[in-house]
């Protein structure tokens, strides 16, 4: 099902997405909008896929995945039960598994492989078997058919810290084998509350204590108007400087980085859910006058804080 503009308008204002930002190359939203942002185009055309299969992928569809997924054993069975539910419903996707000494194989068949959406396919994979074991699963290597996009070093961040190579003969997600033994310790229970808003859920994973990036983001998120410097951070984590940085690393990310994102999306949520001034904003965020503030929400997200703020009013029909 095709969707008229002014329903992708009326879907980006409800989630306060400004549409300005679609023609803006590097602008940003933060992974709630994008998480919300999904789900609805997902339920407003009626296709899980997104026109991404070779016919729509009928609404309730994942959803009997994920029960059937469930009642696995251990994530070996949830593999092979995810790759028959893929051949059985025949919508223009399958993958196989490939086991070749301590690692794991899952690669995308021909000829969906030859198109732009394999990274968003083993997004969706890396996240159902993150939720299914409650863990965030290492990914040794991605390999995609597609040329290296301009936008490849965000690719490491959305795959925590994954090696990824470009313009290989076929694509293809790496992972460890022992995987296959770990258990399923999702339980029905924790699956009704799952799809609630199944992409959404997807989307965010609120287990990922036992990262570095996420103890850092834990450690500084209330601090934002002041933030500790990285020897300081270190300190308080109890590891050298050095240490934390390696680490963060090989996560895919920085000390920077995570500053940088944690600001961003605390001005959207501001901006969006507050009448704070963007002076008391700027303040808030640790910014000592406002036009740095401004200056540096525009490289963010691609348009300065007020016409972000005035862009996103669902109020304002208009203006979209």
């Amino acid at each position: 099902m095709s969707l008229s503009s002014e329903v992708v308008d009326t879907l980006l204002a409800e989630c306060r997405i400004p549409k300005a930002l679609l023609v803006v190359p590097d602008a940003r939203v933060t992974l709630a909008q994008l998480a919300r942002f999904t789900s609805s185009l997902i339920l407003a055309s009626g296709d899980e896929m997104l026109g991404r299969g070779r016919a729509p992928l009928p609404m309730g569809s994942r959803s009997l995945l994920m029960h059937w997924l469930v009642s696995a054993r251990t994530l070996e069975q949830v593999l092979e039960r995810m790759q028959n539910f893929y051949l059985i419903v025949d919508k223009g996707f399958s993958f196989h598994s490939e086991v070749e000494g301590d690692q794991v194989h899952l690669i995308i068949d021909p000829p969906y492989d030859e198109d732009e959406y394999a990274a968003d396919i083993f997004f969706v994979i890396h996240r159902i078997l993150s939720w299914l074991c409650r863990e965030i699963i290492a990914i040794r290597h991605l390999h995609f058919k597609l040329p290296r996009p301009d936008m490849a070093h965000e690719f490491r961040a959305v795959f925590y810290g994954a090696p990824l190579s470009f313009g290989y003969d076929r694509a293809s997600m790496t992972l460890p084998r022992s995987l296959l033994q770990k258990p399923v310790r999702q339980d029905n229970a924790s699956l009704e509350v799952l799809l609630e808003d199944v992409y959404f859920n997807l989307f965010q994973l609120h287990f990922k204590t036992d990262s570095w990036a996420s103890e850092v983001e834990n450690i500084i998120s209330d601090k934002l108007n002041a933030l500790p410097t990285l020897p300081e951070l270190a300190k308080l984590m109890k590891v050298k400087p050095y240490t934390l940085q390696r680490r963060l690393a090989d996560e895919g990310t920085s000390y920077l980085t995570i500053k940088n994102h944690l600001k961003r999306d605390s001005a959207i949520e501001l901006l969006i859910n507050t009448d704070l001034t963007i002076e008391e904003i700027s303040a808030k965020l640790g910014f000592s006058e406002t036009s740095p503030f401004t200056r540096t929400f525009k490289q963010w997200v691609g348009v300065p804080p007020s016409a972000y703020r005035e862009k996103q009013n669902i109020f304002s029909a208009a203006e979209y």
